[in-house]
């Protein structure tokens, strides 16, 4: 973790264990600069986290005000770099991970902007919080961006090892939502019924320079998956 992401988390536990409510203040850039030891920039970009996450806003020439908080046992959907990192909830947990090399189909190849031949690594995982099950993730990687992927690797967060590993940031996403019948496998992952509707969520991560470098199909469970958005 970056100094500024401790910063913002340390910021965020501030948040909660003060019970500050809608509307209250924070201390101020210069004040934040001492109590942290650390520089202007490094703070503005530790409130600059906290504000996209929605916890924050800034008045100008006022200071920084808390917002109102939703509770721990929702997720935000404003985030493009996956949920590992979002500091202010209980890790998520990767399970019946599968990894295979294949050649792109049609479909996922114009969703990633590449050949049809082109190799993918299609990912698919369990995710968990709180010991629910709340989403079924299939996701494709783009080989050319991404050479090499494992079951071991998919444990973890994959957007720090493409970070750490191949220097890929996320810069923006693509999504789309729709509510619908789940497939057979799909609710026999989620632990739900056949024939069960589920939120399903089409996503396309750029990088920074724009390239497609992962297009993901998940699907939600309508009871254990609950987000909200921020704007």
């Amino acid at each position: 973790m970056l100094k500024y992401q401790q910063i913002a988390k340390e910021l965020f536990l501030f948040i909660q264990s003060s019970q500050l409510k809608q509307g209250e203040q924070l201390p101020s850039l210069s004040e934040l600069v001492k109590i942290y030891h650390a520089s202007k920039i490094t703070i503005q970009k530790a409130i600059a986290e906290l504000e996209k996450e929605g916890f924050i806003y800034q008045v100008q020439g006022s200071g920084t005000f808390v917002r109102n908080m939703p509770s721990d046992d929702y997720i935000n959907f404003n985030l493009n770099h996956g949920w590992t990192r979002d500091f202010t909830k209980k890790s998520t947990e990767n399970t019946d991970v599968t990894v295979k090399k294949i050649t792109a189909p049609l479909h996922i190849a114009h969703k990633l902007n590449c050949p049809v031949d082109n190799p993918v690594f299609k990912v698919q995982r369990v995710k968990s919080r709180n010991n629910e099950i709340f989403c079924f993730e299939t996701s494709f990687y783009n080989s050319q961006y991404i050479p090499y992927l494992d079951e071991s690797i998919s444990q973890q967060s994959l957007f720090n090892y493409i970070n750490q590993a191949y220097n890929i940031t996320v810069g923006f996403t693509d999504k789309f939502f729709e509510v619908r019948e789940l497939t057979a496998i799909e609710a026999q992952k989620l632990g739900l019924p056949e024939k069960s509707f589920g939120l399903s969520v089409y996503e396309t991560f750029y990088s920074t320079s724009g390239e497609i470098f992962d297009y993901s199909e998940n699907v939600y469970h309508p009871d254990h998956a609950k987000f909200y958005l921020t704007n």
